[in-house]
């Protein structure tokens, strides 16, 4: 016998071990329409019905026909690619130890991503993916409404990618420290830069593309939108900086540990320091505008900040 539309809510919201005023709270109505429509007494709107279904990370026909697709599951992918990179490092280091051309320096950039970008990663998303907690994850903001289910597809996503990436990365690093020298060390610096670009990049613009998959609300999908305007900003003097950092202590051949290496530190100091301080200024200004529902647009802020990062970026290079 087909239930009505107020058993398929009860069954839903006692599923969840909810009570009627904890969904009536995330439904932003009140306590007594929850109960209201758990006894058929009123019925919710087709708007309101979407949103009921939102909640309950449940699409409108699988609310409707009573169905439920399969929970997601972290692949072997990740994991399995986590332990084939570990094996190309301890390869390298049999291999480097019989011709005698282990780089120390190489092997701790390997370990690194390795470790710490690519099994840390994988641990805690993984983590995030059966737990369904997302409250440590970069962005995550407790007020918005999202749909779990969606998110951990978003988290399996980045998480099957920097394993690739990362694998492929360690792999290449491993063939450098069997090419002469200077070339070794030059393709093992574009190497690095390119996967730290691929993995930040693969981040965003996985992030931008699910917005309105993984959040329930329009306005915070529309808060979500604007922010990346100054968040590419931000990246995109980050990377500009690394560049330049890297062409002035190739170029003049500055050590590390030496005088003009810890006045560089000053430099990225104030740099880091203004950068981040605008993007935290637009995030808040691009949520302000939206929640006052006007369009949002650049400030002469964000021009002004550019100006000074690039005179930042000058005063470093000719230091």
């Amino acid at each position: 016998m087909e239930k009505s539309v107020g058993e398929k809510l009860k069954e839903c919201r006692t599923g969840r071990q909810w009570s009627q005023q904890e969904l009536a709270e995330q439904l932003h109505v009140t306590r007594q329409a929850v109960s209201n429509w758990e006894r058929d007494k009123t019925l919710p709107d087709v708007y309101m019905i979407k949103e009921i279904a939102a909640v309950f990370d449940m699409t409108l026909d699988e609310y409707m026909e009573n169905t439920r697709q399969a929970e997601v599951k972290m692949p072997k992918l990740p994991g399995r690619l986590t332990a084939a990179t570990a094996a190309v490092i301890f390869l390298y280091l049999i291999i480097g130890a019989i011709t005698g051309k282990i780089m120390v320096d190489l092997v701790v950039g390997m370990a690194v991503i390795s470790i710490f970008c690519q099994m840390f990663v994988h641990l805690y998303l993984s983590g995030a993916v059966k737990s369904g907690n997302f409250s440590m994850l970069a962005g995550y903001d407790s007020k918005v409404e999202y749909r779990v289910e969606e998110v951990k597809k978003v988290l399996i996503q980045m998480d099957v990618h920097n394993s690739c990436s990362a694998f492929g990365a360690v792999l290449l690093l491993g063939l450098c420290g069997f090419l002469e020298q200077e070339m070794g060390e030059t393709v093992c610096v574009c190497v690095i830069l390119s996967y730290c670009i691929d993995l930040t990049l693969a981040i965003c613009f996985t992030n931008y593309r699910n917005i309105e998959r993984t959040m329930v609300r329009e306005k915070d999908q529309k808060t979500a939108k604007a922010g990346y305007l100054s968040l590419c900003w931000y990246l995109g003097w980050i990377f500009a900086w690394i560049g330049a950092t890297i062409a002035k202590f190739e170029l003049k051949s500055i050590e590390n540990n030496s005088q003009e290496a810890v006045g560089y530190l000053g430099w990225t100091f104030l740099f880091l320091l203004a950068a981040t301080a605008e993007l935290f200024y637009e995030q808040h200004r691009a949520k302000k505008e939206v929640e006052a529902e006007r369009e949002y647009k650049a400030g002469k802020a964000l021009g002004i900040s550019s100006l000074l990062a690039a005179g930042l970026m000058l005063g470093m290079l000719f230091y």
